[in-house]
């Protein structure tokens, strides 16, 4: 007869709001704290990582997205066909 392993209910615990990348550092902090403590299976400190590392790379592209077009609102100061150093 196979006996299953019986596994503990997971606890339950707070992590930051990944609102930004200083948020997502602090909550990647508070995950190696929990695995260290071993609160969190390695595996499963793993998971959250790569969950978190998939949420920084979303707001880097946000913001990327949001200084790119910042950029393109700015008034040209040159004109086009003028380059630094060349006469325009």
């Amino acid at each position: 007869m196979n006996e299953e392993k019986q596994q503990p209910e997971p606890e339950a615990f707070e992590l930051p709001d990944t609102v930004d990348l200083a948020a997502v550092d602090a909550a990647e902090i508070e995950v190696i704290r929990l695995a260290a403590a071993r609160r969190l299976t390695p595996l499963a400190a793993l998971r959250f990582i790569r969950m978190l590392d998939h949420r920084r790379r979303v707001i880097a592209d946000i913001q990327l997205e949001a200084k790119m077009n910042r950029l393109e609102q700015e008034p040209e100061e040159e004109e086009d066909d003028a380059w630094p150093g060349n006469p325009a």
